[in-house]
């Protein structure tokens, strides 16, 4: 089973002190440099096409589950799962957007090769299976495979084109999302359907519930509750009440979805520790909510015969900010927005012992891992488009990956566009208007910049970042909106993506 922290040692891990510290770095050798990971465990090849799941979590803390060192019980069926598979401690979204985000997992590329580099681009060109950006639902289906998507918000409409390979795929109706409750109403009924088939499925399941506005049902809504060791994990998180503060007093939208004490006060309250501990009660009742809704999916796939020979993936798409780097939301590229959970479960007969791996993986790397483990005639054109790598190889050595930040115009909306290149030991930045900036993680983190005393390393960086950026960029030109795509914006736009994908301040 996988050790899992808990009580004050998560205190003092989440602080930036253990393997899997939000900075997403380790602790320095006495020399100063990080000693490099041992490369992550071989993993075996099945004789026949596996069934696929993979659960995606929107919006969802890495740093709030119990395996990955949470103080509270939000997680126990997640946690239950990981404790019989590999858990990925340093696993990097490719954007903080929900959309482009998971074309990553369903592509294996990076969004500025996929194409899709926003939720909003959406409103004005769809994703399409094609040639060097194919889907894997799309490759899957022809090869054999029953496939179903059931998605639970907006930003994954069928309008976006993310739909296409599915033979189901199920959607909220435009301008509302999906409680996991309510989704697993679809999800069960459609496992029960197929009952007894014998061939395999993809089957995709996105829970949504960790997203703003937090306002979890009973009895999760009082589940949490603020203690002294809540606040003393706040305190220890560098969360500033002033500037909040100052960012938000005057925004009624952050204040409506994040902080709805202060909706009484026209003046909007000032920004509280209180306040803040409020929310993360929220969130993690939203996060135990969805837990025990995964926890019945799970049960579903062992009723069917459907989970001990199944790959099953539980991964989240982006963090979120509720309070860190003085910001609320998510679609920034900063580490609490971009470090996710990645949990991997095999079938006994190819899967390593259960262990935690602290490699540095990207969401792009999952496909290409899980494609590695059987042989499908007819994906060949799927295996030669990938970004990503098979983490599970037995050599696997890379040492970076790449975090975008949406940068698209719709609607008279523009937004720069930045990126940033991760090393074990590294963050290399680079700005909308050009400027480039250096962190070290085995040092302060992202909160002194080290470009001027570190410029070889920084150099060194930009290079591989470019390297990246030139290989397979996918070419789209914006199509003229429509009706169904203003709704799409409407839509989007009422979850608080307003100039891009980072909310709106």
């Amino acid at each position: 089973m996988l050790p899992c922290a808990s009580g004050r040692l998560a205190l003092v891990l989440w602080a930036g002190m253990g393997p899997a510290c939000s900075d997403g770095a380790s602790s320095p050798s006495p020399a100063g440099e990080l000693a490099r990971p041992q490369a992550p465990p071989a993993a075996g090849r099945l004789s026949a096409p596996p069934t696929i799941v993979l659960i995606t979590l929107d919006t969802l803390r890495r740093e709030h589950l119990g395996c990955y060192g949470y103080f509270r019980p939000t997680s126990p069926h997640i946690d239950a799962l990981a404790g019989d598979a590999l858990l990925f401690e340093r696993a990097l979204a490719s954007m903080a957007s929900t959309l482009p985000s998971h074309l990553t997992l369903l592509t294996g590329l990076y969004p500025h090769q996929h194409g899709m580099t926003s939720n909003r681009r959406a409103a004005s060109v769809s994703f399409t299976s094609e040639l060097g950006r194919l889907s894997a639902a799309d490759v899957l289906r022809r090869r054999g495979y029953r496939t179903a998507g059931f998605v639970s918000a907006v930003p994954l409409a069928p309008t976006t084109g993310i739909h296409v390979g599915f033979e189901t795929y199920s959607s909220p109706e435009q301008g509302s999302n999906l409680r996991a409750g309510e989704r697993n109403e679809a999800v069960l009924a459609w496992l029960d359907e197929h009952a007894g088939e014998a061939g395999p499925f993809f089957l995709w399941v996105h829970y949504f519930d960790p997203h703003e506005p937090n306002d979890p049902l009973p009895p999760y809504d009082a589940m949490f509750t603020t203690d002294g060791l809540q606040r003393e994990w706040i305190r220890a998180r560098r969360i500033d009440p002033r500037a909040l503060t100052a960012r938000y007093e005057e925004s009624s939208r952050i204040q409506d979805q994040f902080l709805p004490s202060g909706r009484s006060d026209p003046r909007r309250a000032a920004i509280s520790l209180e306040r803040i501990a409020d929310l993360m009660n929220r969130y993690d009742g939203e996060v135990r909510y969805m837990d025990d809704r995964i926890g019945e999916l799970l049960d579903a796939l062992r009723r069917h015969g459907r989970f001990e020979d199944s790959i099953i993936v539980v991964v989240g798409d982006h963090g979120q900010s509720l309070g860190e780097d003085d910001r609320l939301g998510h679609g920034t590229i900063s580490n609490v927005n971009t470090f996710v959970p990645l949990i991997v479960r095999l079938p006994a007969a190819i899967a390593p012992p259960p262990q935690r791996i602290d490699a540095l993986v990207s969401l792009a790397d999952v496909l290409p891992t899980l494609m590695a483990r059987f042989e499908l005639p007819g994906s060949e054109l799927l295996l030669g488009q990938f970004e990503g790598e098979d983490v599970l190889a037995g050599d696997f050595a890379r040492d970076q990956a790449m975090v975008e930040r949406s940068a698209d115009e719709v609607r008279n909306t523009r937004t720069g566009r930045e990126l940033a290149l991760l090393t074990r030991r590294w963050k290399f930045l680079r700005r909308a208007d050009g400027k480039d900036e250096l962190y070290d993680l085995a040092g302060a983190g992202e909160y002194v910049d080290v470009l001027a005393r570190q410029p070889e390393v920084a150099a060194g960086l930009r290079a591989e970042m470019d390297a990246i950026l030139a290989r397979k960029p996918a070419l789209l030109d914006d199509e003229r909106v429509g009706p169904e795509d203003v709704e799409l914006l409407q839509g989007l736009e009422d979850l608080g993506y307003v100039g891009g994908d980072e909310q709106e301040e």
